[in-house]
């Protein structure tokens, strides 16, 4: 098999994977995911295809737009822009981050002139994979600021939490925040967090919160304030806690997915999710704690 041919199977596997995580419901194989737009205010509209949300901004001229999700929704989401604003061209098309489930088609929105931007980290993964969409054409490593048609758009590095080159995007303004996979809303992380990186999302969040937003639009929960990422991020330390406190006891996996209750977030969305993110908690944190004694490193010669 050559370099090329693994590329691309390498991206069709992972892309399988997430349509496994986020599209388990068989009722997806059969109809077509539910698309819509919806406007927020200040010019700032939300995307949905299913169980992803992506956004768009328009300014008097030009458009803004982030992840294309898949081919078929890019481009239905391109011929909506030109039902409802006419010939403005998209000035910019914002990756999130490296994930296939977000970033595939985009060759459907950019233009030969737009500004394709990511993160250096997603930009290299999504050529290093042969990605099936544009490829970025404009890179930062910290922290870079676009001009919409005289409006400022802040998009930020916050470290590793899920995925390569993982952003937010932020409009002053009208103070809002897009962010995607890293921070859910009203309900518990994926499954047992395989792709998430887990102290750094905390370490994320955190940081996320020392920012002057109101509203914000996650890519996989209901649009939420700043108070629901507060209560986001008092979830996620108590999972680690708990977890935590379970290890230093000596207590195997089993005894704390048995012990462990989380039972003030039994009305969140995907609480069945509950062992498996204990259990993500732990396989991460067995790691990044030996020390306490759940798990002994391999000898180093």
């Amino acid at each position: 098999m050559t370099k090329k041919t693994t590329c691309r199977v390498a991206w069709a596997s992972l892309a399988a994977a997430f349509a496994f995580l986020t599209c388990a419901a068989p009722v997806w194989a059969q109809n077509p995911p539910q698309r819509s737009i919806t406007q927020l205010g200040d010019s700032i509209y939300r995307v949905q295809n299913g169980l992803h949300f992506s956004i768009f901004i328009v300014g008097p001229k030009n458009i803004l737009a982030t992840d294309p999700i898949d081919a078929d929704t890019a481009g239905w989401l391109r011929a909506e822009l030109r039902q409802r604003f006419g010939p403005k061209p998209i000035k910019f098309l914002v990756y999130s981050h490296n994930h296939p489930d977000h970033v595939t088609g985009g060759q459907a929105l950019a233009d030969s002139d737009t500004f394709i931007v990511s993160h250096y980290k997603a930009a290299a993964d999504l050529r290093r994979n042969k990605a099936p969409t544009a490829y970025p054409n404009l890179t930062f490593s910290d922290r870079l600021w676009l001009d919409l048609d005289g409006r400022a758009i802040e998009l930020r590095y916050h470290g590793p939490n899920n995925g390569a080159g993982s952003i937010s995007l932020y409009v002053p303004d009208a103070k809002f925040l897009y962010v995607v996979d890293w921070i859910v809303l009203k309900r518990l992380p994926a499954r047992d967090m395989f792709y998430y990186n887990f102290e750094g999302m905390i370490d994320s969040v955190k940081e996320v919160l020392e920012i002057d937003f109101n509203l914000i639009s996650p890519g996989h929960s209901v649009v939420g304030t700043k108070a629901d990422v507060r209560d986001f991020l008092t979830y996620l330390e108590t999972l680690r806690d708990e977890v935590l406190k379970g290890m230093n006891e000596g207590k195997t996996l089993s005894q704390m997915q048995k012990d462990i209750t989380l039972d003030s977030y039994s009305n969140w969305g995907n609480f069945e999710y509950r062992l498996a993110n204990i259990k993500g908690a732990y396989d991460q944190l067995v790691q990044t704690s030996a020390r306490y004694g759940q798990a002994t490193p391999p000898a180093q010669n």
